[in-house]
């Protein structure tokens, strides 16, 4: 399994949080920074040592995403984009109007254009500044 590694600037817990919320994901397994020996970061202060280490939430049955409060320089978002096959047209729909929560549409949930008009996907800028490129199949039933 490939789970891309997300890098916070303090709002890890947050955003897995939301991230669960929207896939109706498990709850985060989340290490924070305190659960590491003193010696490993003798210089954090409390507030510091709440925040989270390593953690990650499961999105599918398959796959999710892992990440932490960096305690290195990081810049908001990044080149790469986090592409999730959703169960169902109506989970697909539930995740991009969590995600879009004070964050910006990129391209609205719509069916596909030919030959893969199967289907739906969207991609939405999560407030965290995470894109995030929805996707799903039709029912065939229907």
């Amino acid at each position: 399994m490939i789970m891309p590694y997300l890098n916070f600037t303090g709002e890890c817990e947050e955003a897995f949080r939301l991230y669960q919320r929207a896939f109706g994901g498990q709850e985060p397994v989340l290490a924070r920074y305190s659960d590491a020996p003193d010696s490993a970061y003798p210089d954090m202060d409390k507030t510091q040592k709440n925040k989270i280490m390593h953690g990650h939430v499961m999105l599918t049955e398959t796959g999710g995403v892992s990440g932490a409060d960096a305690v290195w320089p990081v810049e908001k978002g990044s080149a790469v984009s986090i592409h999730v096959y959703c169960a169902s047209v109506d989970k697909a729909h539930k995740a991009f109007d969590i995600l879009a929560e004070e964050g910006v549409v990129i391209e609205v949930l719509q069916t596909n254009p030919p030959p893969h008009d199967g289907g739906i996907s969207g991609m939405v800028k999560d407030k965290y500044g995470f894109s995030w490129v929805l996707s799903a199949e039709f029912d065939k039933q229907k």
